[in-house]
């Protein structure tokens, strides 16, 4: 079976549900030939910038199987139409909740003007199959009942990496992943919890932001402007940097819908390379189960604090995190799941051309 991957350009989202999914799956031995590629060949009746103009035409490249990641347009609808009528089956990969985006995120508007949200769904009622990182997105995406959650990992080469908790620091770096402009809400959900934290600790630390500090000094009722270091858009090197860099991550985020139908990604990286997770109370956080929970500013005062000034518990506790994810969550695990969804797509349109004939 050959299963071609059609990808996005967001480098998290092509890591995560493309690019290492078609490594491991490849490396396992589970007899599917994938290919990776961005965009497929089509030909159009008019210019690709004519909104009236349409697809006529979809090269498979001789695939059994084509996996959408994030289709978000009239011509990615009808290129699933025009491939299944090819006899193709067609999996949609979603990651996030397009409908749910808050009003103040950076993509928000663009997503409203080209109503990404609307053409995303029409996408996903159309696939053979979809698959998602989390049930809640299988809920809004696969209401029709072809469905899979193939849950976020990461690859044991990250993992096995030099872990956080094997320095001993003399200042503990509490730090957080991100862009701020991506996560207008989540920050301050802490309110002023995160100085407190830092102001009530017996022991030297700082904040750090890997990505885009923007106003979090003002945000996070900071004494001073957070340590910032810029964004690796690779992100391997991204994952390696945060193991070297940090000694605590935080993961807050505000409870919207979006952020409900969210992965538990960032714990899961922060727990992979050693790194003390504090986390938001979020479903799939919950589900994952890592880290310590923090609900109210006060909790997060509190545990950022405890975690500054005990290393021997932050140490105990990143051990024991990053063994349950070398155990349970590497990319080698989820392996088996893509396989099963991708063959499942197929039989999928089988049984939809049997009883279409």
């Amino acid at each position: 079976m050959k299963v071609l991957l059609s990808t996005t350009r967001f480098p998290g989202s092509l890591y995560y549900r493309a690019a290492e999914p078609a490594r491991a799956v490849a490396e396992g031995g589970l007899g599917i030939e994938v290919e990776v590629t961005y965009g497929l060949a089509t030909t159009m009746d008019g210019p690709a910038d004519d909104e009236s103009s349409s697809v006529t035409s979809v090269d498979a490249k001789g695939a059994d199987v084509v996996v959408f990641q994030l289709p978000k347009t009239k011509a990615a609808l009808e290129m699933i139409r025009l491939l299944q009528a090819q006899g193709v089956a067609v999996v949609v990969e979603m990651d996030d909740l397009m409908s749910g985006l808050a009003f103040g995120h950076l993509s928000y508007a663009t997503i409203q003007h080209f109503n990404v949200a609307q053409w995303a769904s029409a996408c996903a009622r159309e696939a053979d199959l979809v698959t998602v990182t989390t049930p809640a997105l299988l809920a809004e995406y696969a209401r029709h009942g072809r469905g899979a959650v193939v849950p976020n990992a990461v690859p044991r080469r990250i993992a096995e990496l030099p872990p956080a908790y094997d320095r001993d620091p003399e200042t503990v770096t509490v730090g957080w992943t991100g862009s701020v402009g991506g996560h207008p809400y989540d920050l301050q959900t802490m309110e002023s919890g995160l100085q407190q934290g830092l102001d009530r600790a017996r022991g030297a630390s700082r904040f750090m932001i890997l990505g885009q500090a923007m106003d979090a000094r003002q945000r996070l009722y900071l004494r001073e402007d957070p340590v910032e270091v810029p964004w690796k858009d690779d992100v391997d090197e991204y994952l390696t940097a945060m193991g070297e860099l940090f000694d605590v991550g935080i993961a807050p985020l505000r409870h919207d819908r979006f952020n409900e139908a969210k992965s538990w990604l960032k714990p899961l990286e922060y727990a992979a390379r050693g790194v003390f997770p504090i986390r938001a109370n979020t479903p799939d956080y919950e589900r994952f189960g890592l880290g310590i929970r923090a609900k109210r500013p006060r909790d997060w005062a509190d545990q950022i604090a405890k975690a500054i000034d005990d290393p021997d518990r932050r140490r105990e506790m990143a051990v024991r995190n990053r063994e349950v994810v070398l155990a349970e969550h590497l990319t080698e695990h989820t392996a088996p799941l893509w396989a099963q969804a991708w063959r499942q797509a197929l039989d999928n349109r089988v049984g939809s051309a049997r009883i279409g004939a």
